[in-house]
This record gives C-alpha cells, sequence and structure tokens, in this order.
C-alpha cells in the first residue's frame, strides 16, 4: 500500500509539473515579442510533448491503479519541485523568453531526477519516468540551435519527439 501511494503521489506531480509546462508555453507563446516569433515552433513542440506524456501519465495511473484524471492531478510530495517550475514559467521578471524555456526545462528535468530516484516507486512506473525524462533531455537539446543560430530546428528535427 505504501509503494501504491508513493508512486500515485510521483504520477500526480508529473501531471502537474506537465500542466505547468503546457500553461507556461501557452503564455509564453502568446506573448512572444516580433523578433522572437520563430520560438514559436519550439515551444509547440514543447507543448505537443507535454500534451503527450501527460496523458501517458494519466494512462499508467488509470491503467495500473484505476486512478482518473482528477486524482492523478492532485499535489503530491514534490510540490516544491512542482512550484518551481510554476514559477519559471508564471514569473514577471524581465527576461528573454528562451531563458524561461531553459529554466523550465531545466526544473522539470531536476523534478524527473528526483521522482524517478524515489524509493518505493512501482517499476513499471520507474521506467516511464526514465523514459520521459530521456526524452525531455533529448528536446532540451532543441534550444541549442535557437542559441546559436537564432533560426529554428527544422519540422523534421522536432518531430522526433512523438
Amino acid at each position: 500500500m505504501e509503494n501504491l501511494n508513493i508512486t500515485m503521489e510521483c504520477l500526480h506531480d508529473l501531471v502537474a509539473f506537465h500542466t505547468e509546462r503546457i500553461k507556461g508555453y501557452e503564455t509564453l507563446l502568446t506573448a512572444l515579442p516580433p523578433e522572437s516569433q520563430h520560438l514559436t515552433t519550439l515551444f509547440d513542440a514543447f507543448i505537443k510533448q507535454s500534451v503527450d506524456m501527460k496523458a501517458e501519465l494519466l494512462g499508467a495511473a488509470g491503467a495500473v491503479w484505476g486512478a482518473g484524471e482528477k486524482q492523478a492531478q492532485q499535489q503530491g510530495k514534490f510540490g516544491l519541485a512542482w512550484s518551481v517550475v510554476k514559477a519559471v514559467f508564471s514569473s514577471r521578471m524581465p527576461t528573454y523568453p528562451l531563458e524561461k524555456c531553459k529554466s523550465g526545462e531545466n526544473a522539470l528535468l531536476i523534478a524527473y531526477h528526483s521522482i524517478e530516484g524515489t524509493e518505493g516507486l512501482h517499476p513499471s512506473v520507474r521506467t516511464l519516468v526514465n523514459r520521459q525524462k530521456r526524452e525531455v533531455i533529448d528536446a532540451r537539446d532543441w534550444i541549442v540551435p535557437f542559441e546559436r543560430r537564432g533560426t529554428p530546428p527544422s519540422h523534421r528535427q522536432l518531430a522526433t519527439v512523438s
């Protein structure tokens, strides 16, 4: 029973992280200045990735433990890490959209790393968390072309997320 509670808390938190990531990138998209419109492709790809990962996490919670979306969206024990992700995206401090993007992705990876190392996490969920963490690491690398050239990577590069 304890392992079930730990696993559900971790799933709760990951769903919350992805919900906040989606909201954050949607907010960034609506506020992009004209000189940063090239970031639309990157932010859309991150939104799609979070939508897909969130659905997968909700599916794991429902299929294995019968939890619904409402239950899976309750905050678990990694609430502090979630609040860091939320703070990055909702900050009103002046910063470039790409800087918020990098900070948000790093916060998300820290959260994944913390959850992956949790004792008592169900093995199938640990495998899912590990795979998603690697996908987020790969996606974070998409930022590099934007920093170097100021131009978006091709749609083909971004399509590898799915």
